[in-house]
């Protein structure tokens, strides 16, 4: 056998991050909470990196300076106040003034908004609305994530819930979704969900027994006929021990991740809220620290620069603090990168949705991710870091950003419905029946009558969405 060796050239396209563009995309997602806990880490590991306690005790300082013109005016409101008026009158006025309205309502949205739900299906819809589906595949998507149960699975056969013609497409889009998070989603029970997530991983990584025994024995696992199991494989006890060890790892019921009934304390990332007929942003910034960096450091840092020239003893010390000087400024800067593009973005989001800040829920318009790109100029992955597990607080409840994104329903055979909106529309419809027994195809023909067509298979997963039982199980 004759070895020899050649040399060849080859062009190829390469996309490689800087370490400042990687931080700068993982604080862009950061929620509210978990930006504070990343600071916190940063000031440990960065002694470049401190707390601007002159900015903290200003603050301070004009909150208290507010608060003493609050209780002065109140003071003389308090001169001029009958005592004798009817206070448990509903027609008599608050206390709070017109100027402290800001305040107030952001106090209001603190003590409101401090827990959210977030179940498999919101998961698993706002993975479908990233993907670039026609209308017919969303619609399709939308039906089968409907119809995943708490466990994660889908157990229905796909000519159950489509028609013929549909089933090619449906089969398509349920292979998609297979391939969302959290591994095994869609399968049709535990073993095709182990399958899934152990054929997902490195052939050389996977315990071939433990594969062996989903595949071909995963009955006798089940009912623990261990000895069955060793002696179709031909193995030893340890052996089987270490197959069941290595198959702990792993998830039979991927959607119990997505506890239905658990509570997910969050702080709203920004407010939205009326103020003398202006809508209103704001970013919270409240439980961010002000950032500064070290003046002593900085000073250091700058003194060898300037005299780089010259031959210094202990150059890897003063190395390391030009470094860490030099991170703590891009720190900084990437957290005030990351507040400005929130802030143009829930702006945006609030001259295009100004209807729904204004009137509420049923008054959302469809709206993409590429609409908001074109508005303020990022690209649509920027819009979906920022959006994010970040929330807006209004004065319709806490959402989060996500929810803003809508597809549009037909009305009147134009786009102009969102689906969150007519989800509302159903809503109240529901609890406007005295009986509580309206039909889901009766919807249909009132929501027809106002402009807006859908078909019932369509109210029904909205009205699943809305954790509302069907006519024949409510009371």
């Amino acid at each position: 056998m004759k070895l020899e060796g050649n040399l060849q050239t080859q062009l190829t396209q390469k996309l490689a991050l800087s370490p400042e563009m990687l931080q700068s995309l993982e604080i862009l997602q950061l929620p509210l909470i978990e930006l504070n806990e990343r600071i916190e880490k940063e000031l440990l590991e960065n002694p470049a990196l401190e707390i601007d306690e002159k900015k903290i005790k200003k603050k301070s300082k004009d909150e208290r300076i507010e608060n003493l013109e609050k209780i002065s005016s109140h003071d003389d409101d308090l001169l001029q106040k009958d005592y004798f008026l009817d206070s448990s009158s509903a027609n008599i006025n608050s206390n709070i003034s017109s100027e402290s309205t800001e305040k107030s309502l952001k106090q209001q949205f603190i003590e409101g908004a401090i827990a959210v739900k977030y179940t498999l299906y919101d998961h698993l819809l706002w993975q479908l609305r990233s993907l670039k589906l026609n209308e017919k595949q969303r619609d399709i998507g939308e039906t089968i994530i409907s119809l995943i149960d708490d466990d994660g699975f889908f157990k229905y056969e796909l000519n159950e819930v489509f028609p013929e013609e549909d089933l090619q497409v449906a089969k398509g889009v349920l292979e998609a979704i297979q391939l969302f998070d959290p591994p095994g989603v869609g399968s049709k029970g535990v073993r095709e969900a182990l399958l899934f997530q152990l054929e997902s991983i490195p052939e050389n990584k996977i315990n071939r027994y433990a594969y062996a025994i989903v595949r071909d024995y995963f009955d006798l696992m089940a009912e623990r006929k261990d000895t069955a199991i060793m002696k179709n494989l031909g193995i030893k006890p340890e052996e089987l021990k270490e197959a069941f060890e290595f198959l702990s790892n792993f998830n039979p019921y991927p959607g119990r991740t997505f506890d239905s009934d658990q509570t997910k304390y969050v702080i709203p990332d920004a407010y939205v809220y009326k103020r003398e007929g202006e809508i209103i942003v704001e970013i919270n910034n409240d439980i961010i620290p002000p950032l500064t960096v070290s003046k002593y450091m900085e000073k250091i840092a700058t003194e060898l620069k300037e005299n780089k020239k010259k031959e210094n003893k202990n150059k890897e010390d003063k190395k390391y603090i030009i470094e860490k000087v030099n991170m703590a400024k891009k720190f900084i800067f990437t957290i005030q990168h990351r507040n400005e593009s929130l802030f143009r973005l829930v702006l945006a989001i609030s001259q295009k949705q100004k209807e729904f800040f204004e009137k509420g829920p049923k008054y959302l318009k469809p709206l993409t991710m590429k609409d908001i790109a074109n508005e303020i100029g990022f690209s649509e992955s920027t819009i979906s870091r920022l959006a994010s597990s970040k929330y807006i607080q209004t004065e319709w409840g806490l959402h989060e950003i996500k929810y803003f994104f809508s597809n549009a329903i037909s009305k009147d055979g134009k786009s102009t419905s969102s689906s969150e909106s007519v989800k509302q529309i159903i809503k109240e419809i529901i609890e406007s029946e005295k009986d509580n027994k309206i039909t889901d195809q009766k919807i249909v023909e009132l929501l027809k009558s106002r402009g807006i067509n859908i078909a019932r298979r369509t109210v029904a997963k909205y009205r699943k969405s809305l954790d509302i039982l069907s006519s024949h199980h409510r009371k």
